[in-house]
């Protein structure tokens, strides 16, 4: 990740919380509802992974945060 950082001035993270999510908004959850985080998709041979149909995963929270929904979406 450094050497990308160095290279390109940028570094691409597939797993996060908070913030803003980046990705073409297809979720369908609006507003008030706050982003929370986000988790890629591991399709490879390791002994955990996440098959998001190698896209990404989606988490949300209503106003009063007693409520999630979850979404991905895929390649």
């Amino acid at each position: 990740m450094e050497r990308s950082l160095e290279k390109d001035g940028t570094v691409d993270v597939r797993d996060y919380l908070g913030g803003r999510p980046a990705y073409p908004d297809r979720a369908g959850v609006e507003a008030p509802w706050r982003f929370f985080f986000c988790l890629g998709g591991r399709e490879d041979d390791g002994p955990y992974f996440l098959n998001f149909a190698y896209g990404s995963g989606f988490a949300y929270l209503s106003p009063d945060r007693l409520e999630g929904r979850f979404s991905w979406e895929g390649a």
